[in-house]
């Protein structure tokens, strides 16, 4: 009763602490800063499209949940934590990261565009416990683990001209995100159908759901695979 206790007063301080700033600072949950874009949300994730013009920079925001960040574009881009020095760094296309930004690991920080292109990130936020995964990681010859935690597992999955990748009736669901343009074939549910594919695009696929894509380009095409556990 007493852990029950602790658990419920830390959560409310973390609540009081977080309004406390905003009001304060003017800063804003992350999924509410106007560069950061929901485009996608269930019980277990939030997809963020992050999208920063060249010259511009976010608002103060706050991050307090386990996130994944998929590079979409090479950008030279700046940050600062609030209260803390500036710093400069290359995002590169196509890396992945993951992040335990839930308290008391929530950070405050703003991003800015160093570059001539726009800068490109998905921000997939976590919303689920880390209830961890019952099954072993997929073993595919075309998906390849690069982050396996207690929320998300995430596969490159690199598929050749004319080749298909299979999901069979899965009681996990996946998100498949193309970092790269790509042309399609998906069959889902039973339906057919070519999609032409931009950098950060994505598709839910459904728990129980049968899943084929194939790569109808001429080029060899990389996407990324996310794994939820079973809720």
């Amino acid at each position: 009763m007493n852990y029950l206790k602790s658990g419920l007063h830390r959560k409310i301080f973390l609540l009081v602490l977080i309004v406390k700033l905003t009001n304060l600072h003017g800063q804003v949950l992350v999924h509410e800063e106007p560069r950061h874009h929901p485009v996608f949300q269930n019980k277990q994730i939030r997809i963020l499209n992050v999208l920063i013009l060249p010259g511009d920079t976010s608002q103060y925001h706050i991050h307090t949940t386990p996130s994944l960040f998929i590079r979409i574009s090479s950008t030279t881009t700046g940050s600062q934590l609030q209260g803390g020095k500036a710093s400069t760094g290359k995002s590169i296309a196509g890396t992945i990261l993951f992040e335990n930004l839930a308290f008391p690991n929530t950070r405050t920080h703003r991003v800015w565009n160093a570059d001539k292109d726009t800068f490109n990130v998905m921000d997939v936020e976590l919303l689920s416990n880390d209830t961890g995964f019952v099954q072993n990681p997929l073993t595919l010859p075309e998906l390849k683990l690069e982050l396996d935690t207690g929320w998300v597992r995430a596969y490159r999955l690199t598929l050749f001209k004319g080749k298909e990748f299979m999901l069979r009736n899965k009681k996990q669901s996946f998100i498949l995100v193309s970092p790269n343009a790509a042309t399609i074939q998906t069959k889902q549910s039973g339906k057919s159908q070519y999609q032409t594919l931009v950098p950060g695009s994505f598709i839910d696929i459904k728990r129980r759901h049968s899943f084929t894509l194939k790569n109808v380009t001429d080029n060899t095409v990389q996407f990324i695979l996310l794994e939820l556990p079973v809720q």
